[in-house]
């Protein structure tokens, strides 16, 4: 199965690290010169935020993030690839995730994409596995659940994910992965349990370390912290935390009769 790597020109240090990593994992890789955001034209942007739902803030680098993987599916699209993954490029692997590239068996058959990576959050997950692979559960996603730094899609998804975001542009995991803006809803997708990859700076977090920082993440951190200082007021403050309780309720309800289950992917080093 074929590994399309997303890397900037300003990253050769990334990009020597994956490959050093893709290497011992006879992996075969097609690197996608990804989208610079601080090089996009002011016009792109404008037309780039005017597509925006308006519902997450989107910078440069999420632009750029957002063009990048639209690459690597008219590229995937284009090869004719059954299954294909695509990586970030400081994603790190687990020792079993060299097995999932030696073939597509494994995938189950009406899947569109199955999100390899975690993100260290709480998500909502199918109660039980529908299938198992190399001792990791195979659970549809059910809920949001962030990064796109690593994940399988096929063929087919990739075509029409090229034609479902066309006109739009968001915050990419939000895209793929959050069924509330509307993609991720047309999609069957599915969460490896454990995880087989995660970002680097997640994993340095968790282990007390430095890794490499993401491109986006700072960008990210910003302008949500600009828009905290727009809190809600009023009706508006009244209708979400309504909204809140709500959701809580419904996660113990289906929690508590077997539907589904709202945990942490973990993501195994050993």
């Amino acid at each position: 199965m074929k590994c399309y790597l997303i890397n900037l020109d300003r990253s050769p240090d990334r990009r020597r690290s994956f490959l050093e990593a893709a290497s011992r994992m006879n992996l075969d890789v097609q690197r996608i010169a990804a989208v610079d955001g601080v090089t996009i034209g002011e016009d792109e942007r404008d037309q780039l935020k005017a597509r925006s739902s308006g519902t997450y803030p989107i910078g440069y680098g999420e632009m750029g993030c957002y063009l990048s993987h639209r690459k690597a599916w008219s590229e995937i699209a284009r090869a004719g690839n059954d299954w294909a993954f695509v990586a970030e490029d400081d994603i790190r692997f687990s020792p079993s995730a060299e097995l999932f590239f030696e073939s597509a068996k494994w995938c189950p058959a009406d899947a569109d994409i199955i999100k390899a990576e975690t993100h260290n959050q709480k998500t909502e997950v199918s109660y039980n596995p529908v299938a198992e692979a190399f001792g990791h559960g195979i659970r549809l996603l059910l809920s949001n659940h962030r990064g796109s730094a690593g994940y399988f899609v096929s063929g087919s998804a990739a075509q029409r994910l090229l034609k479902l975001t066309d006109d739009i542009c968001d915050p990419l995991d939000e895209v793929l992965f959050n069924p509330e803006l509307g993609v991720a809803a047309k999609l069957r997708i599915y969460q490896l349990d454990p995880a087989i990859c995660i970002q680097d700076f997640l994993l340095a977090k968790a282990a007390g370390g430095q890794g490499f920082e993401s491109t986006i993440e700072d960008d990210r951190s910003r302008l949500v912290e600009v828009r905290k200082r727009r809190k809600p007021r009023g009706l508006a403050k009244v209708k979400r935390e309504l909204l809140r309780i709500v959701r809580k309720m419904r996660l113990l309800g289906q929690t508590a009769t077997g539907r589904l289950r709202f945990k942490v992917i973990p993501f195994l080093q050993n």
